[in-house]
């Protein structure tokens, strides 16, 4: 009998897919491995979670369609309610379960290489140490970062998406300060010589199972078949099968089914021998995190009654005397508010104009699925409003969801990342003349760069890119209209917050109070509000950085002063 035995490309893939082959020639079968492109690697977009499935499915599908007998998978991509044709033939011997950490610099006392031969562990509190403020951490996998920004809600999740090789290559360009891959992948890298050397230079560290608990599943290699062929199959399955394997991770499996979730759920769990260890985030983590609050995650263990956690974080309002000098914002951020209001810094939000997409001119993203995803476009996000409109189109232009998302800046990230699709890139651009600098700098003249813009918005960041040779693609993609406020008591010592010229404008046109001191996120809006009467007798300063450091910054040297 010939067993043709599907997997995915990926050299990680391909390494599943020859330790099953090797174990069955061993015993006398003949075999043929089967190279499949799965819906997964057809992206290189930043959401993952509403896509149960898409590394497994479209490999299910060939054996569906009797394209090949068995398929091989990660156990942990494996969805916990998979289709009732197919069933689980069998469990490889478990490897490592850990996630290792990996930052973008080299040293060669910590370097990735050594770490893969060793068996060190570090807490997660010595790693938040390493990772610099405001860093940008690159993963796509929920639990990673509900754990993380459990520790740290400054940092800013990028998605990285693609094999683990690419993962690593956007580490070492400097896309991201950190990112997190799991040992058992790396380790078997490593063993067929996929892993450059500047990879393997790269600081690294284990990060403690006791903080850190794996995903259900994580360093198992499990290998499906159509129901009707598991009998048929079974001398495979006494060959593959590792029962202690099978035991441990049926149990992580069932447990995430209790709780609701997918292989893309905010939770970390592990059995050894019953044994049970793990952690999870409260459902509304990623509300908590992008409101500028704190969350914490409760442990599991094999005593936990699942059915009684208490899965929704309340958050705590701060008491603050507005009746002092406070800050006045016209950006509208709930998490730029609460976390000032944490520092005790008094803010008042008040916005001054209302934004609303325009569906219908939003244009169909085209995609040459016969190119290589390198050559795919980029949506170039300036705003945090962009950003929601982005999200919110994705149900009528899918392929959004499947090319690389650029954020101007932090607030457009966070943006990204709140509405359920982080951006793949961050730019740290304080407004469009920076973005156009890191543009021009980072990426290649090739790509086409798809703008969703402001009806109010000028073309000139676009005729700047234009100019240098970008093909672009823009549209009005939301309106941007001025609304009308009352009642809002100003002082003139208070600080005035403005985040655009529109609001800029707005604000004179509701007759508001101009206080003493302005801060304008971006050059832009200095230059577009310091020729307006109503701004002349103000200090007007630019943020020359990440919006909440500057401000609190800002703001105890003025209270010392």
């Amino acid at each position: 009998m010939n067993i043709r035995i599907g997997t995915r490309a990926s050299n990680l893939a391909i390494w599943q897919a020859t330790k099953v082959q090797q174990l069955i020639e061993k015993n006398g079968y003949k075999t043929e491995i089967v190279k499949i492109t799965s819906d997964g690697d057809r992206s290189v977009g930043g959401d993952l979670s509403s896509n149960l499935g898409q590394f497994t499915s479209t490999l299910d599908d060939k054996l569906m369609e009797k394209d090949i007998d068995i398929a091989v998978h990660s156990s942990k991509d494996v969805p916990v309610d998979n289709r009732l044709e197919i069933v689980n033939l069998a469990y490889l011997t478990r490897g490592e379960t850990s996630d290792i950490i990996l930052f973008n610099k080299k040293n060669k006392k910590k370097c990735l290489e050594k770490l893969l031969r060793n068996k060190s562990v570090t807490s997660l509190e010595k790693i938040m140490q390493i990772m610099p403020d405001g860093g940008k951490l690159g993963t796509s996998s929920v639990r990673r970062q509900a754990f993380f920004l459990s520790r740290r809600n400054d940092i800013i999740p990028i998605a990285v998406r693609g094999k683990v090789e690419t993962r690593i290559q956007k580490l070492i360009q400097n896309d991201v300060d950190a990112i997190v891959l799991a040992e058992a992948g790396l380790k078997r890298l490593m063993s067929i010589n996929c892993l450059s050397k500047q990879a393997l230079e790269l600081e690294s560290y284990r990060i403690s199972p006791e903080d850190w608990p794996t995903a259900p599943g994580q360093g198992a290699i499990c290998v499906h078949c159509l129901q009707d062929k598991y009998d048929e199959f079974n001398e495979l399955r006494l060959i593959l099968n590792d029962n202690q394997t099978e035991t441990d991770v049926e149990l992580e499996k069932r447990i995430l089914l209790e709780l609701g979730g997918g292989c893309q759920y905010p939770i970390g769990v592990e059995s050894r021998k019953g044994i049970i260890d793990g952690m999870i985030a409260p459902n509304n983590w990623r509300e908590l995190y992008s409101s500028g609050n704190n969350y914490s995650l409760q442990e599991i263990n094999e005593k936990s009654n699942l059915k009684e956690l208490n899965l929704i974080t309340t958050v705590n309002n701060n008491t603050i005397d507005y009746t002092k000098r406070k800050i006045v914002s016209t950006l509208n951020s709930d998490r730029l508010r609460s976390s000032l209001l944490n520092v005790g810094i008094p803010i008042s939000n008040i916005p001054v104009i209302k934004l609303e997409a325009i569906p219908k001119n939003w244009p169909e993203i085209k995609i040459d699925n016969s190119s290589d995803k390198s050559e795919w476009p980029i949506l170039i996000l300036t705003s945090p409003f962009a950003a929601k409109a982005a999200c919110e189109m994705i149900s009528e232009r899918p392929n959004l969801q499947r090319i690389m998302w650029l954020a101007m800046g932090e607030g457009t990230a966070r943006a990204c990342f709140r509405f359920e699709n982080p951006a793949s890139i961050c730019a740290d651009s304080r407004d469009k003349e920076e973005l156009l600098k890191y543009i021009s700098n980072e990426i290649s003249k090739d790509k086409i760069l798809y703008i969703p813009m402001s009806n109010l918005s000028t073309m000139d960041f676009v005729n700047e890119l234009r100019k240098i040779g970008y093909h672009v693609i823009s549209w009005d993609a939301y309106t941007n209209t001025p609304i009308k406020v009352k009642n809002i008591e100003i002082n003139k010592e208070d600080v005035l917050l403005i985040s655009s010229p529109s609001s800029a404008k707005s604000w004179i046109g509701n007759g508001l109070t101009v206080p003493d001191n302005v801060l304008c996120m971006g050059n832009l809006t200095k230059t577009t509000i310091e020729v307006l009467d109503s701004f002349k007798q103000s200090e007007i300063r630019v943020l020359d950085g990440p919006t909440f450091s500057k401000i609190v910054d800002w703001w105890e040297k003025e209270m010392v002063d």
